[in-house]
């Protein structure tokens, strides 16, 4: 063959030329395959070369670059450090590191890979090893869901030969203890087969162990598997299981006819129990899941405890296709269809689904089925629904014969359900709107997508009834949103008339509420049937209420308006799950004014209670309740209020029997303590009927008649010491009144009524006596009235009474002064109108006359003339006014006009009276003036023809509507005084009793603001001023003080003065003006006190150092204070006298009837005082003349003081009987009595010749216990005799024997007894009187003893015994425990002693 190339070649080469010069046609097939064979050699080699430079460390790279820059949707990524070996079979990879969204979770520093890329185009995936290296998993990867259009399960063959995981370490912040895992796996998936092995040593008890072997060419199927999962453990934590889990799957057969089982136990319980079969291409399971607490909320109740399973399918290429049943306790599920996992599809799919639970829904539900037709990809599915039920209940709405139908479309991210339901009824429990909702369907389209459903274009229509909606929910939250408006029209309201309404609903369904509704509801009752509504309210009535209801709450009307002509009402209300409306507003009448109510609608019908807070103020009528309830053929009537007489409280029942009259029957009625019962017929021509008083006071009858004249009434009723409990209390101790006659048109009354001791707050009427009759509406009256008013009076009153003309005249006394009228008070009718002729009323040399008109159009007149202002006490009782007042007053009111008025008045002599003080007298010239939009007044204030003060003031902007006395608190006000002069002119206008206030005063002061609110602005200036109070004996003289006004407070920024002793007393504080005409002063002052003498009465008297508080309100108030008493004293017996006497029970019995009852006074002012004093608080009284130290408080008030504490004696002495005892101990110990009845706890002792006596004193102040002791025991009546005279009963003189009978009866008597040695020393005015023994040792006879105290710490004695001797005896106490003693006597016995005392 070498020797043939060369030949040939040769032969070529000569044979050329011939060739060129024949050229012979050219061969195209040649061409081509030459061409096309070159064309694919070239793309080998391109190829080749491009694998050749993958392959290379540039090729690598590239890779590791793209590896990891590449960013699933998972949020995987993956870092390589560098690639060894090739990688189109055998690599390293070193440096392999996994990624999620919070960092690296895997790492491995070495992975061996073998495989076959290049045979993934016809073998599938081909793996021949994966070995990963001592990698290292620092926690759980938390990674994003992947692409939802990826094949659910791999349609292309897969080949593993070996994957292992060598030494894994798992950190412990994935299973809580670190630890190496090593797994090794193998694979191989292809047409007809499967292989699967997996063995793994994971640490401790954890354990995954996988074996299938599946061919169909072999007819084998063997499967087992393990996993074990403690809690705790690895498995357990990447799964998040917090219970052990162990699950088994095992079985025997061939691949045509094989049977398992499937187990799963959860924390030691079953979870799963299946049967698996598998029978030639077919299969199935069958068994039952037990989920526990996996399951919450509706899927829990619809699977419950046990969830029972079959399934019947085929398996091929990841295509299911069967049938599969869930039945769980609340509901069914059954499915026949296709599902394929690898194109992600359904394929005629029909599912089917009934709720056997009617509660699973939270809502109730009667035979609720769905049927459902799934088809097409999971990106674009057709989904076809038709759900049926029959009954369907939402808190109280019901919902009956439900169908809705409709084909939805899913392109994967949002689901489009056209919407057509119907339902044959809607029972709400409303049958107003029940009958609406009958055939009611609901149309529309509901988009769902990223987790919200909405809808635009939902619409309700029901006969009569249209609603527009739009939805927008949360699935996620489960809450979705319902808004729109609803219209009804032609609403028949039974009973009432036809209604048109519109309504704007916000509805809510889910959330904590369960469901929740919110509507704005405009309607309007358009044609009223009711008449008795029509005439309370008018021909039509407006309507606008918001109103909301919840699944778990009652309905609410939140709020609601009522507007007609006559009526104005606002409402609120509910509806309880029970059905029951609840309701509660308030509003105001044409005729019986502001009113409350609360209503319900049940199925007994409506019950309403009613108050009426003043319907009738003639008779005192208010908070009037009327509760309405019905009940069998009539209905029940509770009423109560108060009224003049008192409260009122009666119950009542109406009965209507078809075709008889209707009947009121009074089953029991109280006003005050007298009862009404009785029963009245409602007939044509009045009532007829008796009605029986009793009780309270009060007997007697009232019979009603119906007459061809009128209502019939004959009324005779006597009361005896009755009493009606009204705001102002009124009592009756005597009265018969007695009426006969017919009211109506023309008529005929006659009444009369004689009356003694009726009472009515401060008026006392002790005699009425009054009879009147009219006929035809003519008649006539008299009467006559005494009593009492603050003051004394008795009138006679005389009129006559006609259509046209009413006449009345008076005369009588008031405080002792005549009451005349020269001319009667004269009213004549003119159109609507009453004019009031000019009439005069004298009294006490004044005069008051008024003429002018009264009714729409109002206009008065009033002139006075040095009308005595005492006279105000008839009106405002207990005003105190003193002087007299003259000028005019005019006042006008026309319709449509606002009201104007004039008045110029003189005061002269103007004072105000209390219990104790008058106020200096002073005049005033005052001019006021009303104008449509403003007001004025003028003042001057003079006293002695001396101009003291100004007043003037302005109110403006008045409104333009309203009651005078609204118009003026609503003004803008501004006003200004000056006033200088002396302060009890004002101070004792507000009548405060306890102090009282004289001397020069400023004033000047300039108001803003309102009647309501003034705003005072000013200042107040005094220099000698003087602060009296008679009740605490207390006199602070140059009195100086500065302060300044801030509204209607007097703030005094300083104030001083001097006690009379010479103390001082400063300090600060406020007082309100606000009240000062009606109620007082109301104020606030602080002082500070420097040896003043503060207190000063007959039983006490203190001069202290420290803080005191005034504060005083209603004429009434509190003295606090915490003082350092630097003197002080108390009468120990003061109280004796009233303690010695009985304190017995009383009642005045027969008492004229015509008498007044004493009125109690005003509650007195009340000490809170604390004092302490170290010494010189002198206690005096029952033998006792001592000194003493004490910590008290001063309680009580000022007519019954209290002391609480203790006091602990200085020095002292006990006198008994005229014998002075020296104290060695002593306490007393206050506990808060009034009068003060301390328990005393004292000693004192004396040594008398030969004898040492002690005498105890305990037991109270006012019953004390005396006990004597002495060394030798003697008897007490030689006790006594030594103690007192030095000497033996039997050698004692006439008058020492009748001061020891004294000493005897004082002892055993509790103080009473002759004492006539003690009466002569305290008028005397002596500190000590005694009787001092014979002392022969000192020549000294039976003496007389009489000392004084010179200060606080200086004695000074002097005794004689009237025979030459006498002696001085001088004590100067240095301290609390040393004294120097000094004696001088005439015999010589001079001494100076020092005496050291201190009590253990």
């Amino acid at each position: 063959m070498a020797g043939d190339e060369p030949m040939g070649a040769d032969t070529a080469i000569d044979a050329a030329p011939e060739a060129v010069q024949a050229r012979p046609k050219r061969d195209w097939g040649q061409y081509w395959r030459r061409r096309i064979l070159a064309g694919f050699v070239g793309l080998i080699l391109l190829i080749g070369a491009g694998a050749l430079m993958i392959d290379s460390p540039i090729g690598h790279r590239l890779i590791v670059d793209n590896i990891a820059s590449y960013a699933p949707a998972s949020g995987l990524r993956v870092k390589i450090g560098r690639i060894d070996g090739s990688i189109m079979s055998r690599a390293t990879l070193h440096d392999v590191e996994f990624y999620d969204a919070k960092g690296k979770f895997l790492s491995f520093p070495e992975v061996e890979l073998d495989w076959r890329p290049l045979k993934w185009f016809s073998r599938g995936l081909d793996v021949r090893k994966v070995v990963a290296h001592r990698g290292t998993l620092t926690r759980l990867p938390k990674l994003k869901p992947g692409d939802p259009d990826a094949p659910i399960l791999p349609d292309f063959p897969i080949r593993i030969d070996r994957f292992e995981l060598d030494r894994l370490y798992v950190d412990k912040a994935v299973a809580g203890v670190g630890r190496y895992v090593n797994l090794k796996a193998s694979a191989d998936i292809a047409d007809g087969r499967a292989k699967l092995n997996i063995i793994s040593e994971l640490g401790g008890a954890d354990q995954l162990f996988v074996r299938l072997d599946a061919s169909e060419p072999k007819n084998r199927f063997d499967v087992t598997a393990r996993y074990n999962a403690p809690a705790g453990g690895l498995l357990a934590e990447m799964v998040g299981a917090k219970d052990d889990i162990a699950a088994l799957v095992s079985g025997e057969g061939s691949w045509n006819d094989w049977k398992g089982n499937f187990s799963i136990v959860k924390g030691g319980d079953p979870f799963a129990l299946l049967l698996l079969t598998k029978k030639d291409e077919i299969y199935g399971a069958l068994g039952q899941l037990f989920p526990g607490d996996l399951l919450t909320g509706i899927p829990a109740s619809a699977v419950g405890d046990t969830l029972s399973v079959k399934l019947s399918t085929t398996f091929d290429s990841s295509v299911f296709d069967g049938k599969a049943i869930l039945v769980g306790r609340g509901a069914w599920l059954a499915a026949d269809g296709v599902l394929d996992l690898a194109d992600n599809a359904f394929d005629a799919m029909s599912v089917k689904a009934r709720v056997t639970d009617p509660d699973l829904l939270g809502i109730r539900t009667e035979g609720l089925f769905a049927e459902l037709e799934l088809d097409g990809p999971f990106g674009d599915l057709e989904i076809g629904y038709d759900v049926t039920g029959s009954r369907i209940a939402i808190g109280t709405t019901q919902l009956a014969g439900i169908d809705a139908r409709g084909t939805a479309t899913w392109d994967g991210a949002k689901l489009v359900l056209p919407v057509e339901m119907t339902a044959d009824t809607i029972d709400t429990g409303i049958e107003l709107v029940d009958t609406r909702l009958k055939g009611a369907a609901l149309t529309g389209t509901v988009v769902y997508g990223a987790g919200r459903v909405r809808s635009e274009n939902l619409v309700l229509v029901a006969p009569g009834t249209e609603a527009r909606m739009t939805l927008d929910g949360d699935v996620s939250a489960g809450r979705y949103a319902l808004n729109g408006p609803v219209a009804v029209q032609g609403l028949p309201l039974e009973g009432l008339g036809l209604a048109n309404a519109r309504a704007d609903i916000s509805a809510v369904i889910g959330g904590p509420q369960g469901w929740s509704i919110d509507a704005r509801v405009d309607g309007k009752l358009t044609k009223v049937t009711n008449a008795t509504l029509a005439n309370l309210a008018g021909p039509a009535i407006a309507i606008t209420a918001n109103i909301s209801t919840a699944g778990n709450a009652p309905l609410l009307v939140r709020s609601a308006r009522l507007t007609s002509r006559d009526l104005r009402m606002t409402l609120a209300g509910s509806r309880a799950l029970d059905g029951t409306v609840k309701l509660t507003g308030r509003g105001d009448q044409a005729t019986y004014g502001a009113f409350t109510v609360d209503g319900t609608i049940d199925g007994t019908g409506p019950h309403a209670v009613l108050v009426f807070a003043n319907p009738y103020p003639a008779a005192g009528l208010k908070d009037v309740r009327v509760a309405l309830n019905p009940s069998g053929d009539g209905f029940g009537i509770v009423a109560n209020g108060g009224s003049t007489l008192g409260p009122f409280d009666g119950e009542f029942f109406v009965v209507m029997p078809a075709g008889g009259p209707t009947r009121v029957d009074i089953q029991r009625l109280t006003i005050s303590n007298t009862s009404v019962a009785g029963s009245i017929e409602l007939r044509d021509g009045g009532a007829a009927g008796n009605l029986a008083l009793t009780g309270g006071g009060a007997e007697g009858t009232i019979a009603l008649t119906p007459t061809p004249a009128g209502q019939g009434v004959a009324a005779d009723v006597i009361l005896r010491n009755a009493r009606f409990e009204g705001p102002t209390p009124i009592t009756v101790r005597i009265a018969h009144i007695v009426a006969d006659g017919t009211l109506g048109k023309g008529g005929t009354i006659k009444a009369a009524i004689n009356a003694q001791g009726v009472q009515r707050g401060n008026l006392f009427l002790g005699r009425l006596a009054a009879e009147g009759q009219m006929r035809d509406g003519v008649g006539s009256f008299r009467a006559q009235v005494s009593g009492r008013r603050t003051a004394r009076f008795n009138l006679r009153l005389v009129g006559d009474i006609a259509p046209e003309r009413v006449t009345l005249g008076v005369r009588g006394r008031y405080a002792g002064e005549a009451i005349s009228m020269p001319r009667r008070a004269v009213l004549t009718k003119e159109g609507g109108d009453w004019v009031l002729q000019t009439s005069q009323v004298n009294f006490a040399g004044g005069a008051i006359q008024a003429e002018g008109r009264l009714g729409d159009a109002t206009r008065l007149t009033v002139k006075v003339a040095k009308m005595p202002l005492e006279i105000a006490d008839l009106f405002v009782p207990d005003l105190g006014l003193g002087g007299s007042v003259s000028g005019v007053v005019e006042y006008a009111d026309a319709p449509n006009q606002l009201a104007t008025g004039t008045a110029k008045l003189k005061f002269d002599d103007l004072t105000r009276s209390g219990l104790v003080l008058t106020s200096r007298p002073v005049d005033i010239a005052l001019v006021a003036e009303l104008a449509p939009g403003n007001a004025q007044a003028r003042a001057v204030f003079t006293d002695d023809g001396k101009r003291n003060g100004r007043l003037q003031a302005r109110i403006s902007n008045l409104p333009a509507s309203g009651l005078l006395v609204d118009r003026l608190r609503a003004g803008d006000l501004y006003g200004q005084m000056r006033y200088s002069g002396p302060a009890d002119a004002l101070w004792r206008l507000a009548a405060i009793e306890i102090f009282d206030l004289t001397g020069p005063i400023a004033v000047a002061g300039d108001v803003r603001g309102t009647l309501d609110n003034p705003v005072v602005r000013g200042t107040l200036r005094a220099s000698d001023l003087r602060l009296q109070s008679t009740l605490t004996g207390t006199d602070i003289t140059g009195l100086s003080a500065r302060g300044s006004f801030d509204g209607s407070v007097l703030r005094l920024s300083r104030f001083a003065g001097t006690a009379a002793n010479g103390g001082t007393v400063s300090g600060s504080g406020s007082i309100d003006l606000s009240n000062i005409l009606t109620s007082g002063l109301t104020m606030d002052l602080r002082a500070a006190a420097r040896n003043a003498r503060l207190l000063d009465r007959d039983d006490m008297a203190a001069t202290v150092t420290g803080p005191l508080r005034i504060v005083a309100k209603d004429s009434a108030g509190i003295i606090a204070g915490r003082l350092d008493v630097v003197s002080g004293r108390w009468a120990l017996g003061n109280a004796e006298a009233l303690a010695t006497l009985p304190n017995i029970a009383k009642r005045q019995i027969n008492t004229p009837p015509d008498r007044a009852t004493r009125v109690a006074r005003t509650a007195p002012w009340r000490y809170l005082i604390d004092i302490t004093a170290n010494n010189r608080f002198v206690v005096k009284g029952m033998g006792l003349d001592s000194e003493w130290g004490a910590d008290v408080q001063l309680r009580g008030n000022v007519d019954a003081p209290r002391i609480i504490g203790e006091a602990n004696l200085v020095r002292g002495g006990y006198e008994f009987a005229g014998k002075r005892f020296e104290l060695v101990r002593g306490r007393i110990r206050f506990s808060g009595e009034s009068p003060p009845a301390p328990r005393l706890d004292i000693v004192a002792e004396a040594d008398i010749n030969d004898i040492n006596a002690k005498i105890s004193i305990a037991g109270t102040a006012l019953a004390p216990q005396i006990t004597f002791s002495s060394i030798p025991a003697l008897p007490e009546e030689e006790v006594l005799s030594r103690l007192l005279f030095g000497d033996s009963i039997s050698n004692i003189s006439a008058p020492e024997a009748l001061q020891l009978g004294a000493a005897l009866a004082s002892m055993r008597g509790g103080g009473g007894g002759l004492d006539p040695i003690n009466k002569l020393r305290g008028a005397i005015g002596l500190d000590r009187l005694r009787v001092v023994g014979a002392d022969k040792a000192l020549g000294r006879g039976t003496s007389v003893a009489v000392g004084e105290y010179l200060g606080r710490d200086f004695y000074v004695e002097l005794v004689t015994d009237g025979q030459g001797y006498s002696a001085t005896e001088l004590e100067y106490r240095v301290t609390a425990w040393l004294s120097l003693l000094a004696t001088v006597s005439s015999l010589g016995n001079n001494a100076i002693e020092a005496e050291i005392s201190k009590d253990y």
